[in-house]
């Protein structure tokens, strides 16, 4: 939601509001949707305050689904029951961020500073994404994080020791990777048979 002129002008006199609030309502139909929408319209009027228009929408949670602080929420169906239930988990804003991240931290451009320094610079940043990510069904999208981080630091690796025999630092590579001290976004999912599989596929 946006604020008026007037609440703007007082603010920078130093007047202090609440901050922009964000707010998700669930209707069971279109149409009890959009009578919810007129009412917190007329609830904002009285108050004064606007809904932010390219953020306000009507989604169909069992199609398009839709992202809200960070998460994307959809529903499917369980293939036990055959109910649509509500899943949530990281949406593609908080996936790419992330990632540019590691890129930015172990990218080639960085080839001279220590691993040790890159692995001190990285761990901080995963673990404050596991820490809020891990909730929900959020253990395709960690996984898939961890292969992109084991790649990058791969290839930075193997960036800090050119001239070395090809070989011979891929295989040192596993050795050093397993005592880095490397923080893992899926630490459940760590020893599973699949990420061990397509690590060594990725080595070869």
């Amino acid at each position: 939601m946006s604020r008026e002129a007037h609440v703007q002008f007082c603010e920078s006199l130093g007047v202090r509001f609440p901050g922009a609030t964000h707010l998700v309502i669930v209707c069971r139909s279109k149409t009890e949707a959009e009578r919810a929408l007129e009412t917190v319209r007329w609830i904002m009027g009285k108050l004064k305050l606007t809904l932010h228009p390219s953020k306000t929408q009507l989604v169909d949670l069992g199609r398009e689904g839709f992202e809200f602080l960070g998460f994307h929420f959809h529903k499917r169906r369980v293939r036990q029951t055959g109910k649509l239930l509500p899943y949530f988990w990281p949406g593609q804003k908080a996936m790419k961020s992330v990632r540019r991240k590691i890129g930015q931290i172990a990218g080639y451009s960085r080839k001279r500073v220590p691993l040790e320094k890159i692995v001190s610079e990285l761990n901080p940043v995963v673990r404050g994404w596991r820490n809020y990510f891990s909730v929900g069904n959020s253990t395709k999208q960690l996984q898939a994080l961890d292969h992109y981080l084991w790649l990058r630091i791969r290839r930075s690796f193997l960036a800090h020791h050119q001239g070395t025999r090809g070989r011979s630092k891929r295989a040192y590579f596993l050795t050093w990777f397993a005592c880095s001290g490397v923080e893992h976004f899926d630490l459940v999912g760590l020893c599973g048979r699949d990420f061990e599989r397509s690590r060594k596929k990725d080595n070869r």
